[in-house]
């Protein structure tokens, strides 16, 4: 599960081997993927320092997420399944799930899935690891999930119906209602990332 280290902990490879009672190699293959995703940096003779992800960043991969995600749905229209459309409308009702950022990215990842669209996929993919670091340390994540379930279910209704422009329109309104939130939050404090 994600989001129980703090950004900017460190983390030292000894310190983790002795915690999970493993060798340090699985712990330093883990921490090189973690580098990889983007979601430690590595100081050098220091460790590994859990990555903040500033707004202007999570700005940036929201407006590329909505290009991303409305492409998304648009090639899904005419190739989604009505199993997928099940899939789809049970993980709107996940709405008491402590995993919410995780069901979040199910959700928008199997929209991917169903356009058929392998390189669109990937990137989104990536945008999506840093938007689940950002929602975990939202603390309104939990009490705009009704909010959430309704623009989903606009989504996956869209999609059932063969609504391209729907889909569309439903897409754009829940991905910039979500970075709205998330703006919002940032008057507070800045949003965070989390492993």
């Amino acid at each position: 599960m994600w989001g129980r280290v703090e950004p900017e902990t460190l983390l030292s490879e000894t310190a983790l081997a002795e915690r999970f009672g493993v060798s340090r190699m699985p712990v330093r293959e883990a921490l090189a993927t973690l580098v990889s995703d983007g979601l430690v940096i590595t100081l050098p003779r220091r460790g590994h320092l859990v990555r903040t992800v500033s707004l202007a960043e999570a700005l940036d991969a929201f407006r590329v997420r909505e290009v991303l995600e409305v492409e998304a749905v648009t090639q899904a229209v005419d190739r989604i399944s009505t199993q997928t459309i099940a899939h789809l409308r049970e993980l709107v009702n996940i709405r008491t799930s402590p995993d919410l950022p995780a069901v979040n990215r199910e959700f928008h990842l199997t929209i991917a899935q169903a356009s058929g669209n392998r390189i669109l996929v990937e990137f989104l993919q990536e945008l999506l690891t840093c938007m689940q670091r950002v929602l975990i340390m939202a603390p309104q994540t939990m009490t705009w999930a009704e909010d959430v379930a309704a623009e989903e279910s606009a989504i996956v209704d869209a999609l059932a119906a063969r609504d391209a422009q729907a889909a569309q329109e439903a897409m754009r309104r829940h991905i910039r209602n979500t970075l709205s939130s998330i703006v919002g939050q940032a008057n507070d404090r800045p949003p965070r990332s989390a492993v």
